[in-house]
C-alpha cells in the first residue's frame, strides 16, 4: 500500500465525523458563528499538534507556503459557512457532503493539470465522470427532511 493511503483514509473517517457533527449543529446556531466555532476549534487542535509534533518538522517554511496556506484557510472558512447554510436549509448529509467534497475533488482534479502540470489521463477523466454521476444520483435523491 502506498504511504499516503492510510492518512487519506483516516482523514476520510474524520471528514465523515465532521459532517455528522455539522448536521447536528446546523440550525442550532448561526451559520457564521458555527463556522467560527468550527474553524477556531480546528485551529486550536492544529496548534496543539504543531506544539507537540509539528514544530519539529524538517520541511522548510517559505513565504509562498504561508501565503498559499492562508488563502486555503480563507477558502475553507467560506466553505464552512456555506456548508452550515446548506445543512440548516435541510440538505441531507449524503447529498450535501457529496456535492461539497465530490465537487471539490472533481474541480481540483480538472484544475490540477493546469496549475501543477499533472497529466490529464483517461483514468482521471473517467474517475471525474463517475464521481459526477454519483454526485448527481445522490443530490437528486428525494430525502424527507427531519423536523427541526
Amino acid at each position: 500500500m502506498e504511504p499516503w493511503v492510510f492518512p487519506a483514509l483516516a482523514a476520510a473517517a474524520l471528514i465523515a465525523t465532521h459532517y455528522l457533527l455539522l448536521r447536528a449543529a446546523s440550525g442550532r446556531l448561526g451559520d457564521a458563528l458555527g463556522a467560527l466555532v468550527l474553524e477556531g476549534t480546528a485551529a486550536l487542535g492544529i496548534a496543539a499538534f504543531w506544539l507537540v509534533r509539528g514544530r519539529f518538522s524538517t520541511i522548510p517554511t517559505s513565504r509562498a507556503g504561508l501565503g498559499y496556506a492562508a488563502l486555503s484557510g480563507l477558502a475553507i472558512s467560506g466553505a464552512s459557512i456555506l456548508i452550515f447554510a446548506a445543512l440548516r436549509k435541510g440538505g441531507p448529509i449524503s447529498s450535501t457532503g457529496t456535492l461539497v467534497l465530490g465537487g471539490g475533488v472533481a474541480l481540483s482534479a480538472l484544475a490540477a493539470p493546469f496549475f501543477f502540470s499533472e497529466g490529464i489521463t483517461a483514468r482521471r477523466l473517467l474517475g471525474v465522470g463517475l464521481g459526477l454521476v454519483g454526485m448527481v444520483i445522490l443530490a437528486t435523491e428525494a430525502v424527507p427532511n427531519p423536523a427541526p
